[in-house]
């Protein structure tokens, strides 16, 4: 796994103290706090949420977000709501991709089901 850059090392350590979905910071209250250790390389907004994306992504640390902001995913509960909250914004996705081909959701999701088994099958017989 690859070492932490020092923008994901400030987002963790100031998530560290937002455990809980109740303890959320904000959006602005992070990328503020961001800033004020590392002024003299400001980040934007866009860069804090493409990095707790890696974070998440290539990292596994169990950032949620809401509403209020972004914190440390503590119960099964908010595991279960973060999870439900991707699952339901990647059917929106598919949903459109659907519409655009004009194509039921069911039909593109069959057609995606083959490309990731197929994909899936080369892999196994490169291991």
């Amino acid at each position: 796994m690859e070492q932490l850059n020092n923008l994901e090392i400030i987002i963790r350590k100031i998530l560290s103290g937002h455990l809980g979905r109740e303890n959320a910071v904000s959006r602005v209250d992070l990328v503020d706090r961001i800033n004020q250790q590392c002024p003299l390389f400001p980040v934007h907004e866009r860069a804090v949420r493409i990095t707790i994306k890696h974070l998440v992504e290539s990292h596994g640390e169990w950032i949620g977000s809401c509403p209020k902001g972004y914190f440390i995913i503590e119960t099964e509960e908010e595991l279960r709501q973060a999870c439900k909250y991707y699952h339901g914004y990647a059917l929106s996705l598919l949903h459109v991709e659907a519409k655009l081909k004009k194509t039921s959701l069911a039909e593109l999701l069959g057609q995606l089901s083959m490309e990731f088994n197929g994909k899936a099958a080369v892999k196994e017989r490169e291991i």
